[in-house]
């Protein structure tokens, strides 16, 4: 009984030191204001994270948060994925404090601007201890500690239903700067890309970071690259906008190796290649592996070893599916007329584009 408690103990004591943070003392209670809203909707506080912590509050501790009469609870937590997709956190990224929506637009949702007066408050201390030890992610940058470049940068060939071999493949960001990039930009010049769907930056972002790969910035003079600049948020006009122009892109340029890419290459690619796959025909067991992949990768996940975290973070599928499906409950069997219909009837997809995304990687 002792070692088990012991063991307990320990386990809070490293996830709270692991993650930079301090443990709460009574009850916290600050006032902040909106200082910066991103481009995924993510609303970034004016109070630091220093101040935050000596006002009390911990990672994993429950608060009560109200912006202008929006009023809601979420957990602290350390990245988005610590909570479930639709669902809201408070974000303690070294010292920046946000408040957002995993796979959301919290700006959207809650009305806040720039200005918008915050509180927040203690709910429950540690309250969301026990979901937050499962989730916590560790990522390394060492190359040294990964089995290969391919998996250093997240980088693979896509199959599955009738996407044959050689045809699709995703990856980190290969022109993002950092240690990951050269390895994912040398990658797909060694697969032969000659088609880029870049998810995550704007043209102007792009120009300037692909002076780091000489191929991705040839690729890109001969208008083979896309950027969309997508936001996290899988609904509204501007994300489906921005989808249709990235679809209508690769259905327009049969017969390349098309590689698409966000930043990481999990959740906006993972989302678009989800889709892909479905639209295709390949079964939901192919896309969810094809999906955790990723996260096997980053953070060395997997299923026969972390079931429990495994588990947890695989409920990005269904959530996605939900999503294609106008939020209804869906069959696996019947995810391919899902993605058809989603592309056409809420992205607005042009139905001869859509019959060439599903015959145009056989």
């Amino acid at each position: 009984m002792f070692a088990k408690s012991f063991k307990a103990l320990l386990a809070l004591v490293l996830i709270v030191t692991c993650s930079g943070l301090s443990f709460a003392k009574g009850k916290a209670y600050v006032e902040t204001t909106v200082a910066s809203v991103d481009v995924h909707g993510n609303v970034n506080l004016a109070i630091k994270g220093g101040v935050f912590l000596a006002k009390g509050f911990s990672a994993s501790d429950i608060v009560n948060i109200s912006v202008d009469k929006y009023k809601f609870s979420a957990p602290i937590v350390k990245n988005y994925s610590d909570v479930n997709n639709g669902d809201f956190l408070i974000r303690m990224n070294g010292d920046e404090i946000s408040l957002a929506i995993n796979m959301g637009n919290f700006s959207e949702v809650s009305g806040a601007k720039i200005g918008s007066k915050v509180t927040i408050s203690l709910k429950e201390h540690y309250g969301y201890l026990t979901s937050y030890q499962v989730r916590v992610l560790k990522k390394s940058n060492d190359r040294e500690k990964f089995d290969s470049d391919e998996i250093f940068a997240n980088f693979r060939n896509v199959t599955g239903g009738s996407i044959s071999a050689e045809k699709l493949y995703r990856s980190y960001n290969p022109i993002e700067s950092d240690e990951r990039a050269p390895f994912a930009a040398k990658l797909m010049e060694d697969n032969g890309i000659t088609l880029v769907v870049n998810l995550a930056d704007t043209n102007e972002i792009a120009s300037q970071r692909e002076e780091s790969s000489a191929y991705y910035k040839k690729l890109d003079s001969e208008g083979k690259v896309v950027c969309v600049n997508m936001g996290s948020a899988f609904s509204g006009d501007e994300f489906h906008s921005k989808l249709k122009s990235a679809l209508v892109f690769i259905a327009n340029h049969p017969g390349e190796k098309i590689l698409i890419h966000g930043k990481e290459g999990k959740n906006r690619t993972g989302f678009v290649v989800a889709m892909l796959l479905a639209l295709n025909g390949a079964s939901y067991s192919d896309i969810e592996n094809d999906f955790m992949k990723s996260f096997e990768n980053f953070y060395g996940v997997k299923k026969n070893r972390q079931k429990q975290q495994y588990e947890l973070l695989s409920e990005a599928v269904p959530f996605m599916f939900v999503t294609m499906n106008n939020g209804k409950k869906f069959k696996e069997d019947n995810i391919q007329s899902i993605a058809q219909n989603y592309l056409i009837n809420t992205v607005g997809v042009p139905k001869p584009q859509v019959d060439a995304l599903s015959k145009m990687f056989k």
